[in-house]
Formats: structure tokens, C-alpha cells, sequence
């Protein structure tokens, strides 16, 4: 879901044609090809800079110039910036706002969407920029001044079954000056660019975040498709320019990569499968193809010689020969790398990377420099970078957006900066087990502390004679030692390439205030490999190490056992496929959980799915949420831990998904929000996820040995004050259980369901432990004529009751009733 030229004062024919004879598989010079109305003289006026989408430019790096700057917005930015003639950066983020900077960072205009923004936008030579947004509409500005030319509504989902219509896939442009956008609904839309008229659309077999390619001399567009299986079509596709296909082909996984084009025919992608290919443009063919040990996220670049300059979320960098497909060089960066590399005119390489820091590489691949640029936990760098005529623009996960001037950290003003610190180098032979955060960075040191009720997640790095390994864990092998002893669960990932350690009860400090966790097993290697999907394998070595950390606790603060709680911003750096699936969905997702029970440290919570208000960026209840659970809570003064281990079910971005585990742990403050954010872990079996779950497994993202998905990551969780509204009446109410479900009758109410959510709770009165039921998928809900709630009643069928229950009516977050009732006699 993120994706995005430069040539200071060159024309946009003449870099064109410049990039075209660069081939160092070229045994003639090609034609010049048409020029695409891109806006005259902009250094990176779409998404990969030009319609080839070679990520490169002519500029060529000046240690003088140039400004570092630095802008924040609401939320994190996935999306890349494009740069016009006059230096201003265009740029959308996920706080809903499309934003225009000046050359200095200041803001020339801003715009709010409806939705979230993660798609690149592109400048025309008629001073108008698109951009499309989550809520379904793309819009044509005017660039100077923001004033709306014309929007465009995308079909809405039902017209193809599918879940939304986010446009995603950023804009491209043919030479006619007609646009080609990707939408979520499955369609791929050629519009026209001065009325916002489509002349035609595509159906796709799934969601398009990939932007397609244009060769400018038959106008035929190239583009990939988040189709998963062969089953279900195809997903790497050549489209002439009346909107029929010209081939099309199939990887095992989503192609979410924007194509390359090379000036001898070739066409240059790389898929969820951990591949790389190259196609005849004019067959479809595939001519060559390189493995990496990972999905392939990130879109290739292509150096001045013809190399192809290919990223994977392995943490590897590729340069690959284009006529063989020859790997030439490597370069390693530990963490993934999503980031669609950018290539000046001597060859550098420019990319952001899961590690905050902007690298520049030389055409060799060789370290020229690096920068960290974000210190926040929300560290990711997942854009794409922008190279202007004196600088480079990128933004992360943080919600900022960079100004970098080129060579800034070889200049001998910022030669002593410590953003410039060059990383550490990975081990030339080593099998070990790095700590990692909750926000998925990777920590050789373990933290100084620990939170006493958190997962201790750790990655599992092999190297050999300076090259990274493809391995993973021998699942069956894992032991963990705790010191002072500790009730823990070990579970390893799916992909086997992580693995979690969560204490059931909180960890207790020993003498010296520390706990020590000792992890110790076997790694496996030499697989047999169909996409990521591993099998076989033989023993590679042994791993271990031992996590020795303070053990932090929040004595002074106290749970509030009435409060509320926004959890919202998740993040899910683990598995790596997560965030390349959903990362800026998952920072807009909103919940809103309510105490609802709190005795001794001891309790029930209430957690909802909350939303936007469409005006303006304030959290409320979102009425029509199917995620929808309990969570029994303990407490120990303000450590707080959340968890469902009994296997609930919710609706997670429009899909029914089974949890094994669900758990949320935090450190309180004096405020009652998390000290740092709090930590997300859970697993689900991938054999009970309803159609997706056999895709999953064929696709490598199911441990082989114990078919689990396990995840981890972080959220924002802090205190959530209401505004004042109507008085919620829900006048008398009565509880019943049949057989088959437990219902409440409201007489009297005037609340309506489509203005609040309206549920059942229900409490085993023995042990207080909630009761996990279909209350999210499965709850109906009937009104009077009126209009008003007439009753709420969650099925049982399946479930196995106690035999004392307290049912609470919720209303959002809140009981607005309770009431005692017995499971029915049989």
C-alpha cells in the first residue's frame, strides 16, 4: 500500500529518451518514444518518476544546496511524494488530508478526504494534480491552488463483490494525456483527464494497488493484481489502450509491485511469492526470474547501465543483470525493505527502509551514506522517495515528511550529525536470535527494561560468509528459561522466522530487579520452495540467546475501573507480510473499549470498532462495526493486561477472522494511558479462516508444523472522553435464553441502532470470565416502527452456556442494562 522522478531542467522527452538508451542489453538504438504530458520541467511528477517507471533521474548530487526539513501531519504516510518545477511536494497521508508544501516545508494548501490516503499522486502539464483517497473518489486540483477541477466516484463495491473502493494504485498517464488508475472495486480505470469521464474500465480478479507502466509507443499498460491463487485467475497483466487484454500471467501471491520497462522489451516485477521476474512485453513470456528470501513489496529501478535495482522485505537489496537475470550484487540492510528505490544520474541509489534511515548506495552497492530520520518507535521509511533538483523527499510511519539535500551527510557541516551514524554492520557468520520491539525494529542490545506482562518477540538471523540465509525455526525445538521461573507460551511463526514468548502471569524480578529469558533451538535450511511456502528442510544449527532486562511496573498508577480507552494506530510489523498487506489500514483503524466489570484486580472489558467522524478527525462509535469482543482484564495497580484465549471471531477489514489468541498488555501512566503504546500479540490457525485460510497455507504463511499465523505488534492506548450528546433511554428491559439465544426486550427506548451499537455481554457468574459468542458476526438486532431498538439477542447455538450468566445490554461501550439469567435445562 505504498508506492512513487527527477531531471532538474530537462524535458520530459528528453529524459525519456535519455533512460531509453541506457540498456546494457541493447544491440540497436531504440526510437524515441512519445512524451506523456507530464508537468513541464517537474523533477518526479508521479509515482517511479516517468511512464517506464525506472525510478531514475538525471539530476546528479551537489554537496551544496538544498534544505533539510522536516513536516508532521496527523497520522503515519504511506503514500510518496511527486515535486513540481517550482519545488513544491504533493503528498497524502493517513490522517485523511492531501497536503501541498512549499520548497521550504511550509504549507501551500491542504485538503480533507474522506479516507485515507496512500496513493501517489501525478502533476500534468495543464497545472492540474490527482490523487485518489479511501473514500472512492479521485480528484482532479488545481495544483497552484488546491480548487477542485472535477472528482470522480469509483463504482461502488457491490458492483463487483468486492469489500471497498479505495483507490490505491496511484495515477499513471498515457501519451494521449488519458489517466490509468487502480481501484480496490476491482476495476482498473482509464478516465480522461480534463472531465473525469471514464472512457473505459478493466475488471480485475482483485484489489489493484500495483500502478501501471505505459509503453508510449503502442500504449499499452502493464500492471499487477493482488490476486492470491491460480484458482482465482490471473495477476500480472498486459492492456492495450482500448482496455483489452493483451496476456496476462499468474505468480503464486499478489503482485503489489509497479512494473518497470526496459527500452529492449522487458517488462520487470516482483510478487508476494518472494520472486522477481521479467516478461517479453509483447507475449508475456517470462524471460528470467530471481529468488529472494521474502515477499517482493518495493518496485525496481534502473541504474544508467541497465541494472536492475530490486528491494525485498528479506532486508536485502538485489542488482540484477537484465538480460539474465543474473544477480550482481547484493546489499543488506537487516530490516525490510518496502521502499521503491530512486537513481540519480551517477547510479546512487536512494530507499527508505524499516529502520528509520534513508540509504544511498553507490551504483557498486556499496554504503555511500545513510541517515536516520525517524527516532519515533513508528520508525518505518515504507515510501518511496522523490529526488528533486536539490533534494530528496520521503515520509514514514511517523507522519513526517523529509527534506534531504543530496550528499547532506558528506558534507563537512553535517559530517559530525549524529542522524548521519553509519549503521552497524550484520555478522559474517552467525545464527542468532535479535530482540525485537513492538514496533518490529531490531535491537542486537536487549532493552535496558521490560514491561512485566509483555511478549518478548525475537528474529531469527542466519549469515554465511557475509550473506544473508534463507532459514527458519524448528518450531518442535523452542524451549524458554525463565529466571526467576515463569509460566510462558512459546510460539513460533507462521513463516518460522520469529518467535514469542508471553508470560501467562506477569514476570517477577528477581533480587536485582531483573528477569532473565533464556531462548534456546534448531534452525532449519535447503527447503523445498514453492513461492515463500517451505517444505523439507534439514537441520542448519543450533540458536539461542538470553534476554536479561529490569522488569518495569506501574505501581503508582491504578486501572480506572468506569474508564474508556481508544486503542487505535496498530501496528503490525510481524509477520513481515502484515504491514505489505495492511499497514495503513491498520494505523486507521479505531476501537473503543469500556470497563464493564472490575473486582479485585479482575474484570471485563468491552472492545467495539470505532471511526472517524467524516468532517473531521475525531473518534467515535461506528454503529455498523462487527468487531465486536470481550477481553477479561487483569490488573495489577496500572499493569494492565487484556486477553481472549477462547477463541473469538470478528470481522477484521471485511474479513471473518478466528483468533486462537487475542492480547493486549499495557503500562499505565498517572494519566491512564500506556507508558510508550501497548503491546498486540495473537495467533490464529489458518485451517479455520473461512476461504482465505487454504490460500494462506499454500501461500508459506501458515507454520507448516503447527498451522499457526502469529502475530505481533503495538497500538496507541489511552483514555477516551466522550462529547456530550442526547441521553441514551432505554427504557424497561428484559432478559430471556432459549435454546438457541439469549435476547433482551427493550420497552420504551428511543435509542436507534443506526445511531449507537447495540449488543449483548454475557458473564460467567461463577468465574466473571466473559463468554465468547458470535456477538460481532452474529448479534440481530429488530426495531419499531418508530425506528427505535426493540431487541437485541446474540445466538448460543454451538456454545456451551454456564449455568449462571449476568447479560449486560451494551450500548457503544457502556451497560445500559443487566440482568441474571440461567442456561436453559435440556
Amino acid at each position: 500500500m505504498i508506492r512513487t522522478r527527477p531531471f532538474a531542467a530537462a524535458s520530459t522527452l528528453m529524459v525519456l529518451a535519455a533512460a531509453a538508451s541506457c540498456s546494457s542489453s541493447s544491440t540497436s538504438a531504440p526510437q524515441a518514444k512519445p512524451a506523456v504530458p507530464f508537468a513541464e520541467s517537474a523533477p518526479w511528477p508521479k509515482f517511479r518518476g516517468d511512464a517506464a517507471q525506472t525510478g531514475a533521474s538525471n539530476v546528479r548530487p551537489s554537496r551544496s544546496g538544498g534544505a533539510f526539513w522536516s513536516y508532521k501531519t496527523g497520522k503515519g504516510i504511506f503514500s510518496s511524494p511527486v515535486v513540481a518545477a517550482d519545488g513544491t511536494i504533493y503528498i497524502g497521508s493517513a490522517d485523511r488530508t492531501f497536503y501541498a508544501l512549499n520548497a521550504d516545508g511550509t504549507v501551500r494548501w491542504k485538503l480533507l478526504t474522506g479516507e485515507i490516503i496512500d496513493s501517489a499522486a501525478l502533476l500534468d502539464d495543464k497545472g492540474r494534480v490527482y490523487f485518489g483517497s479511501g473514500d472512492g473518489k479521485l480528484r482532479a486540483l488545481d495544483a497552484k491552488t488546491g480548487t477542485e477541477v472535477w472528482t470522480m466516484h469509483a463504482d461502488d463495491p457491490s458492483v463487483n463483490k468486492s469489500f471497498i473502493n479505495w483507490f490505491e494504485g496511484n495515477v499513471a498517464m498515457g501519451p494521449s494525456g488519458q489517466l490509468y488508475v487502480p481501484n480496490d472495486n476491482f476495476f482498473v480505470y482509464a478516465i480522461d483527464r480534463d472531465t473525469g469521464n471514464v472512457n473505459w474500465r478493466y475488471k480485475m480478479p482483485d484489489q489493484t494497488w500495483s500502478l501501471p507502466a505505459v509503453d508510449t509507443s503502442t500504449d499499452t499498460l502493464f500492471v499487477g493484481n493482488n490476486n492470491l491463487l491460480p484458482l482465482l485467475g490471473k495477476n500480472t497483466f498486459g492492456i492495450d489502450g482500448k482496455g483489452e487484454t493483451a496476456w496476462s500471467s499468474v505468480t503464486l501471491g499478489t503482485v503489489a509491485a509497479s512494473p518497470l520497462l526496459t527500452p529492449d522489451g522487458k517488462m520487470v516485477v516482483g510478487g508476494f511469492d518472494g520472486y522477481v521476474r521479467a516478461y517479453d512485453e509483447a507475449t508475456g513470456a517470462e524471460l528470467w526470474n530471481v529468488a529472494t528470501r521474502d515477499h517482493v513489496y518495493a518496485s525496481a529501478a534502473r541504474l544508467p547501465d541497465g541494472t536492475i535495482v530490486q528491494p525485498s522485505t528479506d532486508g536485502t537489496v538485489y542488482a540484477i543483470d537484465p538480460a539474465s537475470g543474473a544477480v550482481k550484487w547484493t546489499f543488506d540492510v537487516g530490516e525490510p525493505v518496502r521502499s521503491s528505490p530512486a537513481v540519480d544520474g551517477d547510479g546512487n541509489v536512494y530507499f527508505g527502509c524499516g529502520d528509520g534511515r534513508l540509504y544511498a548506495l553507490t551504483k557498486d552497492g556499496a554504503l555511500r551514506w545513510a541517515m536516520k530520520l525517524i527516532d519515533d518507535v513508528r520508525n518505518d521509511l515504507n515510501a518511496s522517495p522523490a529526488l528533486g533538483a536539490s533534494a530528496i523527499y520521503i515520509a514514514g510511519e511517523s507522519g513526517e515528511i523529509f527534506s534531504v539535500p543530496y550528499d547532506f551527510c558528506l558534507r563537512d557541516e553535517s559530517k559530525s550529525d549524529p542522524r548521519c551514524t553509519t549503521p552497524g554492520a550484520l555478522a559474517s557468520d552467525a545464527a542468532s536470535l535479535v530482540y525485537t520491539t513492538r514496533f518490529g525494529a531490531l535491537s542486537t542490545t536487549p532493552p535496558e527494561s521490560i514491561d512485566a506482562n509483555e511478549p518478548v518477540t525475537l528474529s531469527l538471523f542466519v549469515r554465511n560468509k557475509g550473506t544473508s540465509k534463507l532459514a527458519i525455526l524448528d518450531s518442535t525445538s523452542l524451549t524458554a528459561t525463565v529466571d526467576p521461573p515463569a509460566e510462558v507460551d512459546v510460539e513460533v511463526s507462521g513463516d518460522g522466522k520469529f518467535v514469542k514468548v508471553t508470560p501467562k502471569k506477569a514476570f517477577v524480578a528477581g533480587a536485582d530487579g531483573t528477569v532473565s529469558i533464556a531462548v534456546r533451538g534448531k534452525y532449519l535450511v535447503d527447503f523445498t520452495r514453492t513461492g515463500l511456502r517451505l517444505s523439507g528442510g534439514n537441520p542448519g544449527g543450533d540458536v539461542q540467546t538470553t534476554v536479561h532486562a529490569k522488569v518495569a511496573r506501574a505501581e503508582t498508577a491504578t486501572l480506572d475501573a468506569n474508564g474508556t480507552w481508544e486503542v487505535s494506530r496498530l501496528s503490525i510489523p510481524l509477520p513481515t507480510i502484515m504491514p505489505s498487506y495492511n499497514q495503513i489500514g491498520f494505523d486507521s483503524l479505531h476501537y473503543l473499549l469500556g470497563m464493564v466489570e472490575s473486582t479485585n484486580g479482575h474484570g471485563v472489558a468491552w472492545m467495539a470498532g470505532a471511526k472517524l467522524l467524516e468532517t473531521e478527525n475525531r473518534t467515535v462509535i461506528d454503529p455498523t462495526t462487527k468487531a465486536l469482543f470481550p477481553l477479561e482484564v487483569t490488573s495489577d495497580g496500572g499493569l494492565v493486561t487484556l486477553v481472549n484465549l477462547d477463541g473469538l471471531r470478528v470481522e477484521v477489514m471485511n474479513i471473518a477472522m478466528p483468533f486462537k489468541s487475542f492480547r493486549v498488555s499495557a503500562r499505565l501512566g498517572a494519566d491512564g494511558a500506556a507508558i510508550g503504546d501497548a503491546a498486540l500479540s495473537g495467533s490464529t490457525v489458518c485451517g479455520g479462516i473461512d476461504f482465505y485460510g487454504p490460500f494462506m497455507q499454500q501461500l508459506g504463511l501458515c507454520n507448516p508444523q503447527t498451522d499457526v499465523i502469529a502475530f505481533a505488534g503495538a497500538a496507541s492506548f489511552k483514555p477516551y472522553v466522550a462529547t456530550t450528546g442526547a441521553p441514551i433511554v432505554v427504557g424497561d428491559v428484559a432478559f430471556a435464553v432459549t435454546k438457541d439465544a439469549i435476547t433482551a426486550t427493550l420497552t420504551g427506548a428511543t435509542v436507534k441502532p443506526d445511531e449507537h451499537l447495540a449488543a449483548l455481554l454475557v458473564v460467567d457468574a461463577a468465574t466473571g470470565r466473559p463468554v465468547t459468542l458470535g456477538y460481532g458476526l452474529d448479534t440481530r438486532r429488530t426495531t419499531t416502527p418508530s425506528g427505535a431498538l426493540a431487541t437485541v439477542s446474540v445466538p448460543t447455538t454451538g456454545h456451551t452456556l454456564p449455568a449462571q450468566m449476568r447479560v449486560y445490554l451494551m450500548i457503544d461501550t457502556a451497560s445500559a442494562a443487566k440482568g441474571a439469567v440461567a442456561a436453559p435445562t435440556k
